[in-house]
């Protein structure tokens, strides 16, 4: 269940000169914040009445390297002098308060609406936006939190279809229940749905593979990388280390979901999901072809082979040396829904469905608007066919799990939300290097591009709705 705050007597002169007097008093805010010097508007949309009587429309503060100069409500002027807005309605900025929430992250999940301002301001100082919000009181009279019924999201077909099916097959059969027993046992099959119910044509996964059995049938060695080599020796030095830096990425990141898919694909066939099972084979047999294709290209088209590991940072090693080969192997001793959820989030959230698809975006940003490395292009415009089918599975399987596992919705939000940080410290790891970005890539519009595919995913799976 979902928790529903009633009003109280936040955002009221005396709590703003509570709060006021708990910034000037906090070491550690001084500490955390010694680098920040922008003045912020928190909005409220809608204002709330007892502001609007007022002429107010939010809280201003006037915040500089630690010290708090200034915090009253504001209004419009303060609008003009604030260089960050950030908007939300009443119940969600006390819920931010009373949970302590990490604004940034906030932001990057969509609660809250960054009106005004830089996003990688806010996320290179996060701990001190924190630590801001940590400081405010809470109020005497917090009220009772009361039950809200949590709705599934019906806004299209798809996810109808998938909560009919879930509910269907529920009634009609029970998954093979998987031993936790370390001892090595001899698996026996009971019997086969082609040959007992037949396979579910009709089913999502089906015709996922129906496509990738379409437009899943290319070839990297069909691609010719001949004119890729000639434009690569007119490249600027800045601009071959930019995409040999972003190439170094993609490779191991191929490489790495290459390995780790097989657990995931293990743990469906165990539970007897066989249709599932059938698209992860497409979906596998593709990684590899993405894994080959960038080193087809490294072959074809650069003289001498760089230091490609050089580029794998401390947060980049995090997520796909640690993290993503952790949450995968792990369902080889634990099969649990809220494991399955896990590696899912990992592999199909964020290291697809945020980071590749980011990726995607940067090289078409280099290479379609300047007309450059036409093999390289297309071996790109395939592989990002592909992984729409693999996030579409992704989105389809976390889906399933959470409507037959609803009490692990929370886990896994929390799951997302450690490795959306990770995910974004890689995009601020991408671009440490460069003083000028060649290409005129932005750290930016790259990590807004970045949050913006991690929404849109959190809105069709209605996570984005507490």
């Amino acid at each position: 269940m979902e928790m529903e705050l009633n009003k109280t007597d936040y955002f009221t002169e005396e709590w703003i000169a509570k709060w006021r007097s708990s910034i000037r008093k906090s070491d550690d805010y001084k500490k955390r914040a010694r680098e920040w010097n922008a003045p912020i508007l928190l909005k409220f949309d809608p204002v709330p009445e007892q502001l609007k009587e007022k002429g107010k429309n939010g809280i201003f503060l006037d915040l500089q390297y630690g010290e708090c100069h200034a915090l009253h409500l504001g209004d419009q002027n303060d609008e003009v002098k604030s260089d960050i807005i950030l908007t939300a309605d009443e119940e969600t900025w006390i819920r931010l308060i009373k949970e302590k929430k990490d604004p940034t992250m906030m932001i990057m999940k969509g609660k809250l609406k960054l009106e005004k301002g830089s996003l990688v301001l806010l996320s290179t100082h996060r701990a001190a936006a924190k630590s801001l919000l940590e400081t405010a009181p809470l109020a005497e009279t917090v009220g009772l939190l009361k039950p809200r019924d949590v709705e599934v999201n019906e806004q299209t077909s798809f996810w109808k279809m998938v909560k009919n099916r879930v509910s269907q097959n529920a009634k009609k059969e029970t998954p093979v229940s998987i031993s936790k027993n370390t001892t090595p046992v001899t698996r026996q099959h009971r019997g086969f749905v082609s040959t007992g119910k037949g396979l579910d044509f009709d089913s999502f996964p089906m015709q996922l593979f129906q496509k990738a059995k379409i437009y899943g049938i290319w070839n990297p060695a069909t691609i010719d990388f001949t004119e890729d080599k000639k434009q690569w020796e007119g490249l600027s030095d800045e601009e071959k280390e930019i995409l040999i830096h972003l190439s170094a990425l993609f490779m191991a990141g191929e490489e790495a979901v290459t390995l780790d898919l097989l657990p995931l694909i293990m743990t469906l066939a165990k539970e007897g999901r066989i249709e599932e099972e059938i698209f992860l084979t497409s979906f596998l047999w593709e990684e590899a072809k993405h894994t080959e294709f960038f080193s087809r290209f490294i072959n074809g088209v650069l003289s001498e082979k760089p230091d490609f590991e050089r580029f794998h940072k401390h947060f980049y090693r995090i997520l796909f040396y640690e993290k993503l080969p952790r949450d995968l192997s792990r369902l080889e001793q634990d099969s649990s829904p809220l494991a399955q959820l896990k590696a899912s989030g990992t592999y199909n959230m964020i290291v697809e469905g945020t980071l590749a698809e980011t990726g995607y975006a940067a090289y078409y940003k280099m290479l379609e608007e300047n007309d450059l490395l036409p093999g390289l292009r297309e071996g790109i415009t395939k592989l990002k066919q592909d992984e729409s089918r693999h996030i579409a599975f992704g989105l389809y399987l976390i889906n399933r799990l959470l409507v037959e596992n609803p009490e692990y919705k929370t886990d896994f939000e929390n799951h997302l939300e450690e490795l959306l940080n990770d995910a974004t410290n890689v995009i601020h790891e991408i671009f440490e290097p460069y003083d000028i970005v060649p290409f005129g890539l932005d750290k930016e519009w790259f990590l807004d591009y970045a949050i913006k595919q991690f929404q849109h995913r959190m809105n069709k799976l209605n996570l984005n709705q507490s």
